[in-house]
């Protein structure tokens, strides 16, 4: 007669339970690893990504899209399609290897909602105790772009037409700008630029090359409230030094920023390097807002320009989707000028970059008109700023999250391409 032995069940059962473990456990990992070469193929960098139930949650850096809301919309468009199961997907979204935001997008059977916060610390967290359980730290590495080489070829069109003895003066300049980033949240530039047509006088030291951005930059911090950065070297527009960032994120719509300099000029002459000391010092007190229902970006800002003038600029720039329109006045020192300025998107919306050397076109092509360029306000420099990264405007490195979730809600729904 049989009878009943627990001990035997209870081995029994222990022996199915470890061969399902055997089983399960690799497809889990097949499972995660789905996910990763989904957006690998997709073409992001610095990748890992893990599920559970019907939430998946990944980390990104968006390298080949134009735009920070088409590369993230593509993501969740990737993942989605990778996995018709997952409801909820959330993004710890990096630049240079430094998570900037946190996007969850929630799908449903006619919309998409999306929530995008600056609180990227507790889901950063999730990712690292994760890949201490995980193979997923090797999959990530693979996929890194540390010292990866980026060769921008960076148009720069002048036009000044406050000469007096000319109709105007043009210039066209190539500025190649060599990119890449050795660590964390750092980024090297060096940026010569060219001039390839111009009719500039002999004695304008443009004629011949120059300068750009010969840079370290490195971000310090980027956490729920506070933005921290700072660029040691050469930067745009003749100017060497250090500059320092520091921006509080009071809501998802509004900041409040401190950016200072300390700079000095630089100019390559005929026979010399000429320099002068670096004592110059440029410090502004801003605030930047963000109005989704109408896309329109508003920033003050007050404090001392480059060359030591005292005064006051305000901005407003409205936001077509990748396409950016902004006027703007100056009143410095007792002296006023206004202009207008614009971003025009200039690659393709999505640019192949494989392997260690990867040469491209920037993303968008930026100009600023000045309506006052003589007389007091031009001999003086007044109202001058800089640039510490080449592509710096409106429309690159912009982190705003009421701009971000408007757009990849728009992007993810069909309204945009």
């Amino acid at each position: 007669m049989n009878c009943f032995s627990p001990l035997k069940f209870f081995v029994t059962e222990c022996r199915l339970l470890m061969v399902g473990l055997w089983v399960l456990f690799p497809i889990m990992g097949q499972a995660q690893n789905e996910y990763e070469r989904c957006l690998q193929k997709a073409g992001f960098e610095n990748v890992a990504a893990y599920a559970s139930h019907d939430t998946l949650t990944a980390t990104l850096e968006n390298t080949n899209y134009r735009g920070n809301y088409r590369g993230i919309g593509q993501a969740i468009k990737a993942l989605s399609a990778c996995d018709a199961q997952i409801k909820v997907f959330r993004l710890l979204v990096q630049e240079y290897q430094k998570p900037q935001v946190v996007v969850q997008a929630t799908r449903t059977s006619e919309l998409w909602s999306v929530q995008v916060d600056y609180d990227t610390q507790q889901l950063e967290q999730q990712f690292i105790t994760h890949r201490s359980a995980t193979a997923a730290r090797n999959e990530e590495m693979r996929t890194s772009t540390t010292g990866k080489i980026d060769v921008v070829l960076h148009p720069i069109f002048s036009f000044d037409n406050h000469k007096l003895d000319k109709l105007a003066e043009v210039c066209f300049f190539l500025a190649p700008s060599i990119e890449t980033t050795l660590w964390r949240g750092n980024r090297i530039y060096l940026q010569p630029i060219i001039p390839l047509a111009h009719n500039l006088t002999k004695s304008n030291p443009d004629r011949r090359v120059q300068l750009g951005v010969l840079a370290v930059r490195q971000e310090w911090l980027n956490q729920k409230r506070w933005y921290l950065s700072t660029t040691l070297g050469s930067f745009l527009y003749n100017r060497y030094g250090v500059n320092a960032e520091l921006a509080y994120h009071y809501n998802h719509q509004l900041d409040f920023g401190v950016r200072l300099g300390l700079t000095g000029e630089q100019l390559l002459l005929p026979n010399k390097w000429q320099t002068t000391a670096p004592n110059k010092f440029h410090g502004m007190a801003n605030v930047n807002f963000y109005h989704p229902a109408t896309s329109l970006q508003a920033k003050l800002s007050a404090g001392s320009f480059v060359y030591g003038d005292i005064g006051v600029r305000a901005d407003l720039v409205r936001h077509f989707g990748e396409f950016t329109v902004g006027v703007y006045g100056i009143y410095t020192d007792g002296e006023k000028n206004a202009g207008f300025n614009f971003a025009l998107p200039l690659s393709t919306r999505r640019q192949l970059r494989r392997g260690q050397v990867r040469i491209r076109f920037p993303q968008y092509f930026t100009w600023e008109y000045s309506m006052l360029n003589y007389y007091r306000y031009a001999f003086e420099h007044m109202g001058q700023d800089y640039k510490e990264r080449p592509d710096k405007s409106f429309t690159t490195h912009y982190w705003q999250a009421a701009y971000l979730q408007q757009y990849i809600t728009r992007f993810l729904n069909g309204v945009i391409r």
